[in-house]
């Protein structure tokens, strides 16, 4: 497996890569899931969950999506789901919809709401606003980003945050981008291209 140095990090390719990376952390660590490849993208924060149920941390998984549906897709990939679920480590929700005026309350809620059921050391699979095609939602969204990682030491857990580029403005892609670097200690990308590649941020 190459490495290639950049900056201040490491780019590693190709796509077996963000999995493994997934397989061997061992430490806690604010991760961004870039992806436009859903299903490739869902293999690696599936991955990232049965790793930590392994180890017997809180995992959860918040998303938009119907948590019907997610729980079946984790079935598919080989989570013994049940098993978890009636054990306590495993929590899958729905986050609420952010689209709406009160984005930083329901914000809030959508946090709080996630946390309730769940003991240290947490596994986190979620961002807090559910839709960030908007300027607003995604300007809320960092906004959080910038203040979760400055106390992130005071949190016991590790966090894939994931976004899906396809969904964000162009005119904000760029700046986005930037600014989830700086509040991050590495980046996943998943992409159609199957380049998937793991930069280390910090």
């Amino acid at each position: 497996m190459g490495v290639e140095k950049s900056g201040s990090g490491q780019r590693m390719e190709p796509e077996s890569v963000p999995i493994k990376f997934i397989e061997e952390l061992d430490d806690r660590k604010h991760l961004v899931l870039f992806y436009d490849d859903p299903d490739y993208a869902r293999k690696i924060e599936f991955q990232f969950i049965k790793k930590g149920l392994e180890k017997g941390e809180h995992c959860i998984y918040a998303t938009e999506e119907d948590p019907g549906f997610i729980i079946l897709a984790m079935l598919n990939h080989g989570i013994p789901v049940k098993k978890h679920l009636k054990n306590n480590l495993l929590h899958v929700y729905q986050i609420l919809d952010t689209k709406s005026s009160g984005l930083l309350l329901n914000a809030k809620k959508n946090f709080d709401m996630i946390l309730a059921d769940s003991k240290p050391p947490f596994r986190i699979v979620s961002r807090i606003v559910a839709d960030v095609s908007t300027v607003q939602g995604i300007s809320t969204e960092l906004k959080l980003e910038h203040e979760f990682h400055k106390s992130f030491y005071d949190f016991n857990g590790t966090v894939i945050c994931p976004y899906d580029i396809t969904k964000i403005e162009n005119d904000q892609i760029e700046q986005s981008v930037l600014r989830l670097f700086e509040n991050h200690h590495a980046a996943i990308y998943a992409l159609k291209s199957k380049q998937g590649g793991v930069f280390y941020l910090q």
